[in-house]
This record gives structure tokens, sequence and C-alpha cells, in this order.
């Protein structure tokens, strides 16, 4: 299947990498093309900066992204010079960034873009809503380095994971933490739990206790039997570890958070909880479409191709996609 029919009608979809030179700016090219081929009108953005012909960090080269007529393009002030198309402008948004306001323009040729939209997930849900308003049926958002949070703006949608050699110079390796962040971005849903403004809220039956504190909230789980505990925020390595520390019992106990992305685990840590009997719930999160691979790295050591696919293959839950041209970001 082509990635555009593994995304289908999504109306959103936001792009991933698992690290620099995963393959996320050709992920997102291969997508843009197809929609032009479909006819379907859309808008693009990024968190952070893309479309530049070097990466700004690592020196190293990066593929462009090219825009075709007609569609709609989020981007910063200073930019604007570097995008090799005729444009229309159609919006100055709100939206500050460190390379001026978020300017939203019309493609009036096709051409190459370079785009730096919000630098917080959650103005994506409102720039979003003002190009809809201007005439896009699809938003694809470029996320930036270790930001794989879909959620805001994208919940109703879904997301693309790229991976590849740069993770790491150990194939299996890289299909074990490939693998670990798709499971984190398809955990099962749970919906109608209401809300508490605890930064821990743990649920026993009919019966809540509120917790500000690990310490209170680890005091409060030593009673064992089913239990949920609904995170206002995040659970971070520090937070995991003291409750795999404590002995306090994890069989019947489940750790809800707004989306996958909220769980700051690594991922022997997050094994050893769910070995332990502990199971992982998001109450949003988009639909993991596919994952793509990348079997070149940015230092110079590649994978078989055959060999990488495969291995990320036999791991991933979702379809994997080799896009080609690996020598890309």
């Amino acid at each position: 299947m082509s990635l555009l029919e593994l995304v289908g009608d999504a109306p959103a979809v936001a792009m991933l990498g698992m690290c620099k030179n995963a393959g996320k700016t050709t992920a997102l090219t291969h997508l843009v093309r197809e929609y032009a081929r479909a006819g379907v009108p859309l808008a693009l953005t990024s968190i952070g900066r893309d479309g530049e012909s070097r990466d700004l960090v690592t020196g190293t080269e990066k593929p462009p992204i090219f825009l075709y007529q007609g569609m709609l393009a989020a981007t910063a002030e200073q930019l604007l010079g570097l995008c090799d198309v005729s444009r229309e402008i159609l919006a100055v948004t709100d939206i500050h960034t460190s390379l001026g306001r978020v300017v939203i323009f019309r493609a009036r040729s096709d051409g190459f873009v370079q785009l730096a939209g919000p630098a917080m997930v959650e103005q994506l849900a409102p720039l979003r809503r003002e190009l809809m308003a201007l005439g896009a049926d699809r938003f694809l958002i470029d996320g930036a380095l270790s930001r794989r949070s879909p959620a805001v703006g994208v919940s109703d949608g879904a997301c693309v994971l790229s991976t590849g050699a740069s993770l790491d110079r150990d194939m299996p390796s890289v299909a074990a933490e490939t693998a670990f962040a798709a499971a984190l971005l398809t955990l099962p849903r749970l919906a109608g739990v209401a809300r508490y403004p605890a930064r821990f809220a743990v649920l026993r039956g009919e019966d809540a206790a509120s917790c500000e504190t690990p310490e209170e909230l680890l005091s409060v789980l030593k009673g064992g039997g089913e239990r949920l505990v609904s995170l206002s925020g995040a659970l971070t390595e520090r937070q995991a570890s003291g409750l795999l520390r404590s002995g306090a019992p994890l069989e019947g106990l489940t750790l809800l958070a707004e989306d996958g992305s909220h769980f700051l685990l690594r991922r022997e840590t997050f094994e050893k909880l769910r070995l332990r009997g502990a199971r992982f719930r998001a109450r949003s999160g988009a639909r993991l479409a596919a994952v793509t691979a990348n079997p070149v790295s940015a230092g110079g050591w590649r994978f078989d191709r055959e060999a990488f696919l495969e291995a990320l293959r036999r791991t991933c839950s979702v379809p994997v996609l080799d896009l080609g041209r690996a020598e890309w970001n």
C-alpha cells in the first residue's frame, strides 16, 4: 500500500522522527506529492524549522520540501524570502517564533519552501482551524526532533514514524527502540475517565484519592488491587523507577496519560513495569499509520536494506515502508 492509502482520510497527519536523518522529511515530501496527485487541498507547517538544504546542527545534506500550486503553508516571516514559490499572503497570525510571526500563504506556483511554524504543540490546534477556514482539507505537520506528541491538534488524525540507521549502529537496538516508540503511539485508548486537577489521581471503584507528590502516590498504591492512576502530566523515568523500587504491588495497576508521549520512560523501565503487571493506557492520540525506514546513517554506516526492513516488520505492529532515497534525511 502507498503511504497515502495508509494515512487514509485522516484530516491531520503528523510526521515524527526517531532521530535526525531518520527519513522524516523524505516521508513528508513523498506524502505531499501523493496528496498533490490526488488533488487534495493541503496545508503544511512545521514544529521547528525544516526545508533548508543543510541541517543547521549537524551540517548534513537535507531534502528540500516541494510545495505544489494551490497548497497552503504556515511559516515564519523571515523564511518567506527563502521560499521559491509565487505566493499570496492570506494571514499573519499571532504565533511568534524566533524567526518572526507565523504567516499563512497560498502557493501560486510550484516550488521549494522552508517551514518554521509553532514552537509548541499547543499552538497547532488554533493554527489548524485557521488553515481549514482558508480552504485546506488536510493538515500536514512536520514534527521536530524528540517531539513525538501528535495529541494536540492532531488527535483525530494519523501519524507516520520515521526511523533509521542514524539512531544506533546496532540494528537490533534500532528495531527495538522503534518498536517501543510505536507501542507508545498505539496504546489502547481508555475514554470516559474524568480529568482531575491533581498531579496523580488514584481511582478505586467509586473512590478517588488525589496525590501531588510521588511519595503520596506510592503510599496510596501500597494497598494493591485494581487501581487506576490518572496522570495530569507525564510519568517520568525517575517516578517510574521509584515505583519499581517501592515494592508496591503492580498487578491490577493501570496508568492513564493523555497520550503515549506522556510516558517519558526508557524501554527497559517500561518493560519492567509491564512485566510486574502494570497496564498503560492513553486518553487520546493520533493513529500510527506507518513506520518508514532509512538504512543509511549520517555517520557513514549503513544497514542491509532488506534485513533492516525485516527486523522492523518483525517488531512493529504497523506497516513498515521503504520509501527509497535513503541518502536523504
